[in-house]
């Protein structure tokens, strides 16, 4: 009787933060956190490919650009297909077909090879992104939804930290093609999360699904996003997602090098050093989180968090000199530039109606910020190649960021815990 009546509240407080189907938003975050496993997998093996095919760093650059440049496309897709046909059965394919890229990444024999299979598993996962959003949002309780949404955005600081765990033993007794099979193991993960998804179904609560756009998916979700109702804030939204991704990828997939080659850690110690630092940064994803619900909004939460972390950065690179401090500036820095995501997706998907949001969160969220990934991975090997890696990672990251800040002050400043329509 007793152990009935606590399943039953434990069911209550689920039920009242992740909605009438909280099963829904642990499958999301172990996704989103599978998905973000196997693309840090490349990161942590940037050192160990340079040294084997005795590549200089813009070829890394230049490998990430080309898979995000795909990316950018699968991703838009992925957003339209599923506002089409269901976000359950387009998640499960993206799930187990990327991953099964990532692995292959271990048998290239070629720098050509790897482009392919890397850009194949990057462009594939990136579809996740919007999915995953949309299914969170428009499940969980309206005034929890920040508080959903912020915890997902967990899965990168714990992909990262899983993939440090699991790459850091076979980088120090193999190399980076070991690394790289530990995708493999997502492939099989895929088949229950499908079953379970066609049991329960996408979970949209009745009465949230708005009239579908003239012109139904693809060109008419386009014509919705840019036409009178909501240009100015998909053009704020495609800003602040293009530079903030140009922020990210062109520092956190290289990170581990940098403290390879400037700081003289091995390819293992660095992956650890990265992963551990990303796990302490969950700290930063749950305490924008609940900022952004409970005290300020989500957007001016996003400029605090992003200006801090732009200041961490700058410690790290100038003021830090030891494994200590640079675990703990890494770390801080993680925690707030890293930690902002936890705000700005369902910032950005509560500004849009149910037919469309998907494929809002595809082409003004997730689209621009995969074609920052692509751009500035080559912007900024260029830089450090000219300029040193503590003056190219300033002089390029810091401005995007700050940039991103003002671009998030052009969206709606919206009260938290309002019903989506």
């Amino acid at each position: 009787m007793a152990a009935d009546s606590m399943a039953e509240r434990q069911q209550s407080w689920l039920n009242r933060v992740f909605g009438a189907r909280p099963g829904i938003f642990f499958i999301c975050l172990f996704v989103w956190t599978l998905t973000n496993f196997d693309q840090s997998l490349f990161g942590y093996a940037i050192p160990g490919i340079l040294a084997e095919f005795r590549l200089p760093l813009e070829a890394a650059g230049t490998i990430l650009t080309i898979s995000f440049v795909l990316g950018t496309v699968v991703i838009v897709l992925a957003g339209i297909a599923a506002d089409r046909w269901g976000r359950g059965p387009v998640l499960v394919l993206l799930l187990a077909s990327s991953a099964v890229f990532v692995g292959l990444q271990g048998f290239a024999a070629t720098v050509v090879l790897l482009t392919i299979f890397r850009s194949l598993g990057f462009g594939l996962s990136g579809g996740l992104s919007p999915i995953t959003n949309a299914l969170v949002v428009e499940n969980a309780a309206d005034r929890f939804r920040g508080v959903a949404m912020g915890l997902l955005q967990c899965g990168y600081p714990l992909g990262w930290l899983l993939a440090s765990l699991v790459a850091a033993p076979l980088l120090a007794q193999f190399d980076w093609r070991a690394a790289c099979f530990a995708a493999f193991a997502v492939v099989p993960l895929a088949i229950p999360i499908g079953f379970y998804l066609a049991r329960v179904g996408d979970g949209v609560r009745p009465g949230a699904v708005a009239p579908a756009p003239a012109g139904g998916a693809g060109h008419g979700a386009f014509r919705a996003l840019f036409g009178p109702e909501y240009r100015g804030r998909s053009i704020a939204s495609c800003l602040l997602f293009f530079t903030f991704g140009g922020a990210y990828a062109g520092s956190a997939f290289f990170f581990p090098t940098f403290f390879n080659q400037v700081r003289g850690y091995s390819p293992a110690d660095a992956a650890l050093l990265v992963g551990l630092s990303n796990g302490i940064a969950v700290v930063g994803y749950v305490g924008a989180a609940l900022m952004g619900e409970f005290v300020l909004s989500r957007r001016n939460v996003f400029v605090i968090w992003v200006l801090g972390g732009a200041a961490a950065l700058l410690g790290l690179l100038w003021l830090s000199a030891g494994r200590t401090p640079d675990m703990l500036w890494y770390a801080v820095m993680a925690t707030m530039f890293y930690g902002s995501q936890a705000v700005v997706p369902v910032l950005v998907a509560e500004i849009y109606p149910t037919a469309i949001r998907a494929s809002g969160l595809a082409i003004c969220a997730s689209a621009p910020l995969t074609l920052g990934f692509a751009v500035f991975p080559m912007v900024v090997p260029l830089v450090i190649a000219r300029a040193g890696w503590e003056v190219g990672l300033s002089v390029v990251v810091v401005p995007l960021l700050v940039a991103s800040t003002f671009a998030a002050l052009c969206l709606p400043d919206r009260p938290s815990g309002l019903p989506v329509t």
